[in-house]
């Protein structure tokens, strides 16, 4: 089971504060609201390049994937406000493979979801961008980008970039 909570929706507004941005989203499937808080130590990648995106490329109309750790303080008004670890943006609805979740080095497997084949073309970070060996994974919470999986189950993939969350 992962540790982080999945939010998904549409930017529809941009606030900068003297401290973060807050974006507020529309979610597609309800209509409602939520709020983004996104500080330095946010990881903001573009979901087809991988990239890391600058917030100040963002912009109204943007399709975001939030995570947001499980025990990660949330604000209690309305709308509801998260400090997401990771936000992964796209300019149109078009998101190739992303998951977020524990590794297990031993099976292979992210959550019992999906099952790496991590190559050497596999790029390999921690979330200060610098390059870390496979074995610093297993049993570590990651973010996996990926183009293609097999219709397996679990299903499997060469993943094109891991991050290490967190430490």
């Amino acid at each position: 089971m992962s540790n982080y909570i999945h939010f998904k929706g549409i930017l529809t507004e941009l606030n900068e504060t003297s401290s973060h941005f807050a974006l507020t989203c529309q979610k597609q499937e309800d209509n409602s609201t939520f709020i983004l808080n996104i500080t330095k130590e946010t990881l903001l990648f573009h979901s087809t390049s991988y990239e890391h995106l600058p917030v100040s490329e963002l912009k109204q109309g943007f399709f975001i994937h939030a995570y947001v750790h499980e025990l990660q303080p949330a604000t209690m008004i309305f709308p509801p406000q998260f400090s997401p670890t990771l936000v992964v943006i796209n300019e149109e609805d078009l998101f190739y493979g992303n998951k977020v979740g524990t590794y297990n080095a031993e099976k292979s497997l992210v959550e019992a979801d999906i099952r790496l084949n991590i190559s050497s073309n596999t790029k390999i970070l921690n979330a200060a961008g610098e390059s870390i060996a496979a074995e610093m994974l297993n049993e570590q919470d990651i973010a996996v980008f990926f183009k293609m999986s097999t219709r397996s189950i679990p299903p499997q993939t060469t993943p094109q970039k891991i991050i290490l969350l967190g430490d």
